[in-house]
């Protein structure tokens, strides 16, 4: 039976890396430098966007009120609140009453600060709608925010939806404009 000494090295490169970690300097390894080092810079990047870009650093949200819809006769619907909601998002009144018509098939009018949509929708169906328009003409892409504005490009004949918090552009699709009357 062998009797195995696990004191000695058994090779020449153990007795070097032994000498090596021998010879080190006590105290601080270059692992507990390098992640200190990476602390400090980090806490440092936090600091330096909490002061120069708040709406990045801390999030806010923002919330919509709920549209009040109501039957207005017997084929007709009224959305009472749809001003001060076209306010709220920062769009004109006739941009998403347009959005409106042509994505439900209907027709309308605006009437006081109300939308007043000809068919029989639900307020689920209108709610539904709202969701869609948001999604394609008011949040942005990068960073959430619905603090965009709507530019219409007259030579391309395009929208161009630019975020006021993250300064992002995109394209978004043009509405087509019916010829129907609004009554």
């Amino acid at each position: 039976m062998e009797i195995f000494d696990f004191s000695k090295p058994n090779t020449t490169k153990k007795v070097r890396a032994a000498k090596k970690v021998l010879e080190q300097e006590p105290g601080v390894n270059k692992q507990q430098q390098n992640k200190e080092f990476y602390d400090q810079a980090l806490e440092r990047i936090i600091q330096l966007l909490k002061k120069n870009t708040i709406p990045l650093a801390t999030p806010t949200r923002r919330l919509l009120q709920r549209p009040q819809i109501y039957k207005f006769g017997p084929k007709r619907i009224q959305w009472k609140n749809f001003e001060a909601f076209c306010n709220q998002i920062n769009r004109e009144a006739q941009h998403v009453s347009q959005y409106f018509f042509n994505l439900l098939g209907t027709e309308g009018q605006i009437a006081d600060e109300s939308l007043i949509i000809r068919g029989r929708q639900t307020s689920t169906q209108i709610e539904a709608s709202i969701k869609k328009y948001l999604n394609v003409y008011v949040i942005c892409s990068m960073c959430r925010s619905l603090d965009t504005s709507l530019i219409r490009d007259v030579e391309l004949r395009i929208y161009i939806q630019e975020c006021k918090a993250c300064m992002a552009t995109k394209t978004v699709p043009t509405l087509e404009i019916s010829d129907k009357k609004q009554s």
